[in-house]
């Protein structure tokens, strides 16, 4: 949903779906939340009424859980509710950022130093499927068959000269289950993948037309760039109000792959 109209439509919408959760500044935090699909909006209303920001999200039914050290503070240095925060997952040897859903009253609530249960989400803005090991070995992709490489971490500049870090990564990854969704909030179909990747086991959404390669299936692998988004389990705000029912899952049907798109590392053999 690229059309700004539509964006700024959608918004209004879900702030009035709902009185929220009240923010310490005198605003309040709206999520509006698909059922059917787990698609997720959610936003930030300033004490004047006016959005401060929307931030997207998603919650399957079983989310899937990553145990992770919450190890520091990225601040954007602009909008708070868009502070990436540092973890280390559990069982895997990198520090990965992410942005909480609830923004600022998430992140406020953090006990930092200690290990949490949460659900994590990585929005993949390109992704490359590929049908099995042997696909995948000979492309020429610089990544393991399952491997996070947090590029988020690695400081970019922005205006004034400052730097911000960015809650991305890039990730290969074996494809657990997938499922094609309808987003009854929103509008258009999604995909929804649980990945198998190194340390963690993620649910995963992409725009059907982001992925290059044959369709996404159980047991192919898939590599892409994505931002990850959290939410504690335990603290399912009291905002959350419930959205427009959609279609039920449905599996991701065979086609042909698609060609034409940018590679995210531009060769496949």
């Amino acid at each position: 949903m690229g059309d700004p109209a539509e964006l700024d439509t959608l918004v209004q919408r879900a702030v009035a779906a709902g009185t929220g959760e009240p923010l310490v500044d005198g605003g309040r935090f709206v999520c509006c939340h698909d059922g059917a699909s787990g698609a997720r909006l959610n936003v930030m209303v300033g004490p004047d009424g006016r959005v401060r920001s929307a931030k997207p999200s998603f919650r399957p039914q079983d989310p899937c859980l990553v145990q992770a050290r919450i190890t520091g503070l990225l601040p954007d240095g602009v909008d708070a509710d868009a502070d990436a925060v540092q973890l280390a997952p559990r069982h895997a040897s990198y520090p990965l950022a992410v942005e909480f859903e609830a923004g600022s009253l998430a992140v406020n609530r953090l006990p930092f130093g200690e290990e949490v249960d949460l659900e994590l989400v990585g929005f993949a803005h390109t992704m490359e499927c590929y049908p099995h090991e042997d696909a995948y070995l000979s492309s020429g992709i610089p990544l393991r068959m399952r491997e996070v490489l947090p590029a988020g971490l690695v400081p970019l500049a922005v205006d004034g000269g400052a730097t911000r870090s960015r809650a991305t990564a890039l990730v290969s990854g074996v494809v657990v289950a997938a499922s094609r969704l309808r987003n009854a909030v929103g509008g258009g179909e999604f995909l929804h993948l649980v990945v198998d990747t190194e340390g963690m086991v993620l649910d995963v959404v992409v725009c059907p037309d982001a992925v290059e390669g044959p369709p996404v299936e159980p047991g192919r692998i898939v590599t892409g760039s994505m931002w990850f988004v959290a939410r504690r389990p335990e603290q399912d705000s009291a905002a959350a109000v419930a959205g427009h029912r959609s279609a039920a899952s449905e599996p991701v049907p065979a086609g042909s792959g698609r060609s034409g798109r940018s590679r995210l590392f531009g060769r496949r053999d």
